[in-house]
């Protein structure tokens, strides 16, 4: 059982090894939707024989060969429009000259604090030195910045104030609804997004409607 075992890892390691020589480096990058169900399904069959003393090597040199095949298939109708467009989707402008597209962001499953947390990892912490924000096929994002990079805080997502994120700006609630009737909104229940940067003011993304940056106020603490 142990020598069976230990076969069909070998033959299980060669026919992976095969097939990403095969299908090219991408699937290592997981590039597209493609890469990601590749990895998945993979992982699955060389899983499921080894750990099946009811299935032999050969169910798995088998299966391995009918998903090479398949996914050759897949691949050479990729040339075609319709169909790259299908497997592989459309990069997103989610972020364009500053002004967020609620519509696309919402529709591509996209949060707040998880976009911001992209953001970062661009090395891009506030709003205001965003130009264009691409959203990629492979759930990347592709930043364009307008100028030097500055500090912000997330004060509002989804309607919810973030009191952590007021505390660490060293503002309080009443501060932020003042600022935000100063600006021409009721209050943060209506708002899907408020960013507030020192020295630059806010960022405010309706629950309906565009987002724009609204300036600095001179409400005190």
């Amino acid at each position: 059982m142990v020598l069976g075992i230990a076969v069909k890892i070998i033959v299980g390691m060669m026919g992976v090894l095969f097939f990403l020589r095969i299908s090219g480096k991408t699937q290592m990058a997981q590039l597209t939707p493609l890469d990601s169900v590749n990895a998945f399904v993979l992982g699955a069959l060389v899983g499921g024989v080894v750990y099946n003393p009811d299935l032999s090597v050969w169910y798995m040199v088998f299966a391995l060969a009918v998903w090479t095949v398949v996914n050759m298939l897949i691949r050479y109708l990729l040339r075609f429009r319709v169909w790259r467009r299908l497997v592989k989707g459309d990069t997103v402008l989610i972020v364009r000259r500053g002004q967020l597209n609620l519509k696309e962001f919402k529709r591509n499953g996209l949060e707040m604090e998880q976009f911001r947390t992209l953001l970062r990892e661009n090395g891009i912490f506030s709003m205001f030195d965003v130009e264009d924000v691409r959203f990629e096929t492979n759930g990347k994002l592709t930043v364009s910045v307008k100028h030097n990079i500055s500090e912000s805080f997330l004060l509002v997502n989804n309607g919810s104030v973030l009191e952590s994120s007021l505390e660490n700006a060293g503002k309080d609630r009443a501060w932020l609804e003042k600022s935000l009737k100063k600006l021409g909104y009721g209050g943060p229940d209506d708002l899907f997004w408020v960013e507030w940067t020192p020295g630059k003011g806010f960022y405010v993304a309706p629950k309906e409607g565009m987002a724009r940056d609204g300036g600095e106020t001179d409400v005190s603490n």
